[in-house]
Parts: C-alpha cells; sequence; structure tokens
C-alpha cells in the first residue's frame, strides 16, 4: 500500500516537473537554421534617389540614411543588409524586394558561413518579395505551412540577420490577422509580436511546427528597433508571388475586368443589402461577361469579399485564365455567376510632366516646391478630379525630404494632420509651426493610389 502510494506521488511530481518546465524550441530551431540565409547586395551610389524610394519606411531607412548623411561609405558603393530562405531544391532564394532593386551584385550566405553569388530571378515591389537564383547544392529548403489556418495567439518563431549580426531567433505569437498596413494594394499581413529588426527583411516566420507562415517584411516603430509590432507576407501568397517569379520572371495576377467601389450604407440600404459589405460593380469592359454595372460581389469562389478592397486581392492571387464563381447580389437576390479572369496589365510608365514655374510655390520649410491641383493640372497630370493636395515638383537635393524618399509626382495631402489644398494653407501651416518651435513636419503623402506618412526634419537656414 505504500509502495503504491509513492509511485503515485513520484508520478504526480514528474507530471508537475513536465508541466512547469518552460516550453523549448530548440529541437524545432535546430532543423530550421540551415535553411536561412543573410543576403546582402551591392548599389551604386548613382541610383540613391530610387533607393530612398524603396527603403522609405522600412527597416533599413535609418541606416541608408546615415551613410548618406554622415559620408563614410565608398562613393561608388552602398551595402544592403537582408535576410532569405531557401525556397526550393533548385538553389532558389527568397528575400524582400527592396534589399536586391537595381543592384550590382547579390551575396548569400548560409547558415554554415559559406557565400554563393546570386542572380535576381524577378521581383514583385507590391508584395516586397524577389526570387533568388544560385547554383548552390544541396541546400534544404523550407516547408510551407498553410497560412490560411494562422490563428490568433499562435505561437510563431523569426529567423533572420538582425543588424547584420547573422541568423537570430526570436519567438511571440501572431497578434492579428488580415492588416492593411497602406503599404501596397495586396496588404494582408500577419501581425505578430515577436522581435523584428533592421537586417529581418525577408527572413521566414514559422510555427511552431517548423513549418513557414509568412515573411517578415515590416514593423511599426518610432524608434527604428523592435517595439512588438512586425507585419508577415503570409505564405499563400508568398507561394502564390515565388512560383510566378520562378516561372514567368514576373508575376502574372489575374483580374475581373471591372471597375469597383466600396459598398456605403446609403449603397446597401438602396440595393436592399442588410449591410454594407462587398464591392459593387460601376464597370464592365468586356460587354459578354455575365457580370453588369451595379452588381455587388459578395463571394469569390466560396469566400466572403468583406469590403472592396479584398476583391482585386482575391482575383491577383488566381491563375490568369481560371474560372472564379462569383456570389453577387443583383435586383434584391443573391445570383451564382462564372467569370474567367484576364491578366492585370502593367502600368504604363507615365511621361515626365511639365509645369510652369510660375504655376509652382516654395515650403522652403521642408525643402520642396509644389503647385496647386487646378483643373486644368489634374487633367493634364490624370489626377481625380476630386483629389484634394498638393503636387510635389521638385525636391531639395539633401534635404530630409530627399532622405525619405519624397519625389516629383508625389500629391501633399496633409502637413501635421492638416489638409493643404492651397498655397494659403500651407502658409498658416507655417505660420503656426514657427509660433510652436517645431523641428519636423508629420506629412501625409500619396503615390501612385496609396499612402504612407513621413515625419521630415526642417531644412535650417545657414548662419
Amino acid at each position: 500500500m505504500v509502495l503504491r502510494f509513492l509511485t503515485l506521488v513520484a508520478a504526480l511530481l514528474t507530471t508537475f516537473r513536465a508541466v512547469a518546465a518552460p516550453v523549448s524550441y530548440a529541437d524545432t530551431v535546430e532543423g530550421l537554421l540551415p535553411s536561412v540565409v543573410s543576403v546582402s547586395s551591392i548599389k551604386t551610389a548613382d541610383a540613391f534617389p530610387d533607393m530612398a524610394q524603396a527603403l522609405n519606411g522600412s527597416p533599413f531607412e535609418d541606416f541608408f540614411n546615415r551613410f548618406r548623411r554622415d559620408g563614410d561609405y565608398d562613393a561608388e558603393k552602398t551595402i544592403l543588409l537582408g535576410s532569405g530562405f531557401v525556397y526550393d531544391d533548385e538553389g532558389s532564394i527568397l528575400t524582400s524586394a527592396h534589399v536586391v532593386e537595381s543592384l550590382n551584385e547579390v551575396t548569400v550566405t548560409l547558415n554554415d558561413g559559406k557565400t554563393v553569388t546570386a542572380t535576381v530571378a524577378g521581383r514583385d515591389p507590391k508584395t516586397d518579395l524577389a526570387l533568388l537564383k544560385t547554383k548552390a547544392k544541396h541546400l534544404k529548403p523550407v516547408k510551407i505551412g498553410n497560412s490560411d489556418a494562422v490563428r490568433i495567439g499562435d505561437p510563431v518563431l523569426a529567423i533572420g540577420n538582425a543588424f547584420g549580426l547573422g541568423n537570430t531567433v526570436t519567438s511571440g505569437i501572431v497578434s492579428a490577422r488580415s492588416r492593411d498596413i497602406q503599404v501596397g494594394p495586396y496588404d494582408d499581413f500577419i501581425q505578430t509580436d515577436a522581435a523584428i529588426n533592421k537586417g529581418n527583411s525577408g527572413g521566414p516566420l514559422f510555427n511552431t511546427a517548423g513549418e513557414m507562415i509568412g515573411v517578415n517584411t515590416a514593423i511599426f516603430s518610432p524608434s527604428g528597433g523592435s517595439v512588438g509590432i512586425a507585419f508577415a507576407v503570409p505564405s499563400k501568397i508568398v507561394r502564390f508571388v515565388a512560383d510566378s517569379l520562378k516561372k514567368h520572371g514576373k508575376v502574372r495576377r489575374g483580374r475581373l475586368g471591372v471597375k469597383i467601389q466600396t459598398v456605403s450604407p446609403e449603397t446597401a440600404k438602396s440595393v436592399g443589402l442588410a449591410s454594407p459589405k462587398g464591392a459593387l460593380i460601376t464597370d464592365v469592359e468586356d460587354p459578354k461577361s455575365p457580370l453588369k454595372q451595379g452588381d455587388v460581389v459578395l463571394t469569390f469562389n466560396g469566400r466572403k469579399v468583406p469590403s472592396m478592397k479584398a476583391l482585386p486581392r482575391m482575383a491577383a492571387a488566381e491563375k490568369v485564365g481560371s474560372k472564379v464563381k462569383l456570389g453577387v447580389w443583383r435586383n434584391g437576390k443573391t445570383v451564382q455567376l462564372t467569370q474567367t479572369l484576364t491578366e492585370l496589365p502593367d502600368p504604363d510608365k507615365k511621361k515626365p510632366l511639365v509645369i510652369a514655374a510660375a504655376d509652382t510655390f516654395p515650403i522652403p520649410l521642408i525643402g520642396l516646391t509644389a503647385a496647386e491641383l487646378t483643373p486644368a493640372l489634374k487633367l493634364k497630370a490624370g489626377i481625380p478630379a476630386e483629389k484634394q493636395g498638393l503636387l510635389i515638383t521638385a525636391v531639395a537635393k539633401n534635404s530630409d525630404a530627399d532622405k525619405k524618399g519624397l519625389q516629383t509626382g508625389d500629391i501633399l495631402l496633409e502637413l501635421d494632420k492638416v489638409p493643404v489644398p492651397t498655397a494659403d494653407a500651407v502658409a498658416r501651416w507655417a505660420t503656426e509651426t514657427a509660433e510652436m518651435g517645431l523641428e519636423a513636419a508629420f506629412m501625409l503623402i500619396e503615390r501612385n493610389g496609396e499612402r504612407f506618412f513621413s515625419v521630415v526634419k526642417f531644412v535650417m537656414p545657414e548662419d
């Protein structure tokens, strides 16, 4: 009886120790490290404006600006550092597009310290992904997981070349799903609190089963370091983009061939929907299409379309030429339609816009020259008639605006959260700024239909 009691106590103590013991990811990480690489690229100095644009808001922005400001770099070359991982057994490496933009050399450093030269097979700036090709043999590809199965609260592991130190492992949980941070047309990020720092861009995000569920691409950080808010491109998008880059050298995205807009509460009420959802079709390109103007697309291949922006993202993730099933609200009821996807064309390169100097005015405090968006200028520049703001026509060289990647053609919407549609509005802002003794402007910029914030230091007058 005593022996049985002692045996039971021993079993309970063993169970308690097992439960109380800290969780270790060591075995999982040991198997993952050979698949993660560091990526370095060399870029010549003559493309600095493009570089600044590419790195604006990225983890590499401060790193790059320090080199430009202090001049402590080779006048001909600038080195970018990032992360990546082995995508397949053919020597393909996946990384972030901004790490390998317009470069001259790419070097991949494997986990064992060996280096190999890589070439860029293709880039997709819209998702900030790039595929590299190497001649390396016997590499270990990552296992690709199902990002659709990821749940908020799931533990995750991030591995990357943080601060250029080499492979570094951090852990956290999934903080949110389907985050839209307004950096691209296909934003659908996994948010995590795993520590992501400069150099982690392009590195993989794993679940605890050792499956790649995302690619770390951005952080939210006023200081430039990790504050526990990081974003990863889901593996479902990663697989689609990587396979397309591998096969075509570019991403071929599907499209429905329609123009759409948001379903407002007023629109929903007028068409008989119980709540505002889906995407309202305002125009159909192909007269033979089963879709009609006024239709509201509610489902796409059986998945709900929660908002207008979700529809093109869903279409873009499907193969060109594939047939998709759409649930459409029409005349007070839902009908099922089938539509064949066409290919989303590459955007046309715009010709330089010439604006008379007399139609522009300087904003010396932030090193910009701008023009009011008059009806004539909007028509000339192809800017929507309802757009309000100022067109940036020049950026002072070596100003903080220049270093932050602002460029001609950008539209300045707000200064310190105040709309600035006219030169008079800017003058009022400048007066108020001088009275408050501020040293920088919090700017809202629009570029190619996408909006982003930028903090620009004032241009200080010379003594």
